[in-house]
């Protein structure tokens, strides 16, 4: 799963044809933040703030919003499937985090390419109507993890390459991106989803700082 990530505001794939908005890095996106998705419209790119907890249209008065998405079951499951065929969206991030548990308790990690670039991550979103406002909410799909972070956690986020905007985000393909990741624990700190600033996201200098 992913139920934690961060964004530095600045990094995005240079393939989207629209002005990108200047926004604040967040390194502790917590569910229900609102997050700066990218979606189409019209053959147009379309940048808009989503709520990260997944309600579809018809939902009126469950409180289930899911954050996350099998995508190898996503057409199979009612809640999703519509929102799949229809509205797909991709979340910018510079990396994600991942709790592993150990004999001294759940330690977080932090996940990013060993590049540094931003990555983005495949999403679906949809338009809850309340009586006084429409609130567009997302969740992130999730796959099987690569073998080298799988000791962390069995899932991680669906990455679309930046090269392939347009096959998601038009046609829900998927196209096949071998990455190099890094993985580093990260202080407790992140545990908290008040917690802010990029040193969330650095190393300790041993796992149980």
């Amino acid at each position: 799963m992913c139920g934690r990530f961060a964004f530095d505001g600045e990094q995005w794939p240079e393939s989207l044809e629209i002005e990108t908005p200047k926004i604040e890095p967040n390194y502790n996106i917590s569910p229900q933040d609102e997050v700066h998705c990218i979606w189409v419209e019209k053959n147009v790119h379309r940048i808009t703030p989503m709520k990260w907890g997944f309600r579809p249209s018809w939902n009126k008065t469950g409180k289930m919003e899911p954050i996350n998405a099998r995508f190898e079951s996503i057409s199979e499951k009612p809640i999703f499937r519509d929102s799949f065929e229809k509205r797909r969206c991709l979340i910018p991030a510079t990396g994600w985090y991942e709790w592993k548990t150990t004999p001294l308790g759940k330690v977080p990690f932090y996940h990013r390419l060993v590049d540094n670039k931003p990555m983005l991550f495949a999403g679906i979103y949809d338009d809850w109507n309340d009586t006084n406002e429409t609130r567009r909410t997302f969740c992130i799909l999730t796959t099987d993890s690569d073998e080298t972070i799988s000791h962390i956690h069995q899932r991680m986020p669906l990455i679309i390459p930046s090269g392939s905007v347009d096959e998601w985000l038009n046609f829900g393909r998927v196209t096949s991106n071998p990455a190099l990741f890094e993985v580093h624990p990260v202080d407790r700190k992140v545990n908290s989803t008040t917690a802010e600033g990029i040193e969330l996201t650095q190393p300790l200098r041993t796992l149980f700082d």
